[in-house]
């Protein structure tokens, strides 16, 4: 904000110089931001914050500048002459809603004539960032500047019914301001309307159809006060930023009116050769309430380390005109009103702290009593569950807690999805709006983004917390979801269900899980045909794997095969007990391959648990190479080609002892289950 060096110094009595008042000034909270040559004199740019519009003007910030430099603020002066011609007889004034306007003052000054303002004022306003437009106009500015009260002139001729009413708009109003450009008006906006029609917005800009012109013989002034809330709303929505609404929307001087438009009746009539008319018009149903702040210099003291005289609190309270008196240590203050920011004991204390002077705060640290750290519980699973992931070549991802609610809606069938959904109070977005019961959702909505973008092959997983209702209070758990889309890790297939049962698998084992089993299911948000709930042997679900089903695969839009799976941490061991040495085999193995063709009713897990049981104490391991469905089998059925690994620990096998364990597996298959071999 800029404010003119010569017009702030020649507020004061006896003031520095420029250079240590500039100092002064940014000690005190009010940074000098940058000092130019202007006509005549400095021009300060200095920041006020929204909290103090008492200083976005000359005398308020001279104020605290004859309190930081120890200068004195010149008393305000002037003279009013009037008429005996009563203004009340001219005009009258009405408030159709005191929430909006608490005070109302118009004036009225006959007889003026077309001129133009001082070179003073002129050169103030240009130094200040206002240009200078007319006596009248101009000294509507100037009183703005120099005391913080917004103010605007009528031509009394063009206000119908000589009447002033300060109310909300209705709809379809609209406004031609001073601008040029036509305002529509919502209903609720404050607005100042004469007999007729709207004829300014209310603390934000006057209109057109009323304005000041070089024909202008008789003036009606109005300086009054507009609620902050109301104005910044209006503002806001109208686009308009005004040296008036910045001032109003951040809480004027409730007190200020009728000085400020006694001393502007004065300059106009001065310079204009008006008269000022008999008596101010003042119309005010809610008159301001003062109130007290009490704090101790003992609690100043302490917040700040260091002593501080009480009666340096005395001093610093004078000089902001809070009007001191003291009862022993304690000090209560006057708050005036136009000190909106003073509300709390803390905004009083802020002030002492400001006057007395940061540099005077003692640099050294406050003992303070800690406790050690403790780490969270959870922390040591959610690392192992990320390493475990990264180590099977997944990179992670992080999505929102926050999804739709219909995008909940879809999770509802999955074997983990618990309890009720928690729906927020005040979402960020309505696609925002539910906490999510799985990981799934923001999962494939990353898939999607990221096939959207030209990739091909994505591995990715999450690792997050899922929330839910459980016994009428919130309730949350550690989860980890994988997704696999495109070639088959390093290699140049398509990934299948295989690929992700090895994914998953490998998760576990690293995870400490207890001993599980793959069951067929998980539709219909998973295709039946190749989905799976996993379960622990007591028939905990502990997750589900598979296909993402072509509905939901749609609802995301995405049109390649997604494989998908969640895990619930909580089933993963406390504590993974050490590896154990196993020693390396002395003995070669020997692989064979075995094609079995079976029902696709018959799961790989049944068929792979019965072949372990008959295999031998020979077979090392089992492992699925291909299933294959389509061209040459009858329907609903599937090739399953095994590779059993055979060796002995105390010698080297031969084909011919392989060739009978691969015989007798074969039988055992069989009549156990019923399948043929290729």
């Amino acid at each position: 904000m800029n404010f003119d060096a010569a017009w702030l110094m020649d507020l004061l009595d006896s003031p520095p110089g420029a250079d240590e008042m500039t100092d002064k000034l940014t000690a005190c909270g009010f940074l000098v931001e940058l000092r130019e040559e202007g006509d005549g004199g400095e021009i300060w740019d200095v920041e006020v914050t929204t909290n103090r519009p008492d200083a976005m003007n000359h005398r308020g910030l001279a104020r605290e500048a004859a309190l930081a430099a120890g200068a004195t603020l010149k008393p305000f002066e002037f003279e009013l002459d009037e008429s005996d011609e009563p203004s009340s007889d001219l005009a009258t004034v009405e408030i159709d809603d005191p929430t909006m306007c608490t005070r109302f003052c118009a004036r009225v000054i006959r007889g003026v004539a077309a001129a133009s303002s001082p070179e003073w004022m002129q050169r103030r306003l240009a130094n200040s960032g206002v240009r200078p437009i007319s006596a009248i106009v101009d000294v509507t500015n100037y009183v703005l500047l120099e005391f913080g009260q917004p103010l605007h002139a009528y031509d009394l001729a063009k206000v119908g019914g000589a009447r002033l009413i300060a109310r909300r708009a209705v709809a379809g109003e609209s406004l031609v301001t001073l601008d040029g450009e036509t305002r529509k008006l919502e209903p609720g906006m404050p607005v100042i309307a004469d007999a007729y029609d709207v004829v300014g917005l209310a603390g934000i800009m006057g209109g057109a159809d009323s304005e000041i012109g070089d024909d202008t013989v008789d003036v009606l002034l109005e300086a009054a006060n507009f609620d902050a809330l109301s104005i910044r709303r209006a503002a806001r929505k109208l686009g308009m930023h005004t040296e008036a609404s910045h001032r109003f929307e951040r809480g004027a001087d409730p007190e200020l009116p009728p000085l400020a438009i006694d001393y502007a009746a004065a300059l106009i009539a001065e310079f204009t050769g008006g008269t000022v008319c008999a008596g101010r018009i003042d119309v005010r149903p809610r008159p301001w309430e003062p109130h007290e702040l009490t704090t101790t210099a003992s609690k100043l003291s302490s917040f700040m380390g260091l002593e501080i005289p009480l009666a340096r609190l005395v001093e610093i309270a004078n000089g902001l005109d809070l009007n001191p008196r003291t009862d022993g240590d304690t000090i209560i203050c006057s708050v005036p009103s136009y000190r909106v920011d003073l509300e709390r004991e803390a905004d009083l204390i802020e002030e002492f702290v400001r006057h007395v002077g940061f540099d005077a705060i003692p640099a050294r640290l406050p003992v303070l009593a800690t406790a050690p750290g403790r780490r969270n519980p959870n922390w040591e699973l959610v690392d192992r569950a990320r390493s475990a992931a990264v180590n099977v070549g997944l990179a992670e991802i992080m999505t929102w807690s926050f999804i739709d609610p219909d995008s909940d809606a879809a999770v509802e069938s999955l074997p983990m999805c618990p309890g009720q959904a928690v729906q927020l109070d005040n979402p960020l977005a309505s696609t925002q709006a539910t906490m999510r019961r799985s990981l799934l959702p923001g999962l494939l909505s990353a898939v999607r983004d990221n096939l959207n973008q030209g990739e091909r092959t994505v591995a990715v997983f999450e690792q997050g917390r899922v929330f839910w209702f459980a016994d009428g209070a919130p309730a949350e758990g550690e989860r980890l979801a994988v997704a696999l889309v495109g070639s088959r890790l390093g290699r140049d297939r398509a990934v299948d269900f295989a690929d992700l049962k090895g994914v998953v698998d490998a998760i576990a084992d690293e995870l400490g899980y207890p001993n599980h089993r793959w069951r067929r299911g998980g539709g219909p948000w998973l295709d039946e045909a190749q989905a799976a709930v996993i379960e622990t042997d007591d028939g905990k679900t502990i997750g589900s794997a598979g296909l993402v089903d072509h509905s939901m695969a749609k609802k995301w839009d995405i049109k390649t095969p997604v494989y998908v799976a969640e895990l619930d941490l909580a089933a993963a061991a406390e504590e993974i007990p050490l590896p154990s040495f196993v020693e390396l085999p002395r003995t070669p193995a020997v692989t064979a391959d075995m094609t079995v063709e079976h029902p696709t009713d018959l799961s790989y897990a049944d068929l792979h648990t019965v072949a372990r049981e008959l295999a031998g104490d020979l077979v090392e391991a089992i492992d699925l190479q291909t299933r294959y469905t389509g061209k040459g089998l009858p329907s609903g059925a599937v090739r399953s080609t095994l590779r059993l690994t055979y060796r002995a620990a105390d010698r080297s096998l031969t084909q011919d002892e392989v060739n009978d364990q691969q015989e007798a597996l074969r039988e055992g298959l069989s009549r156990r289950l019923g399948v043929t071999f290729a």
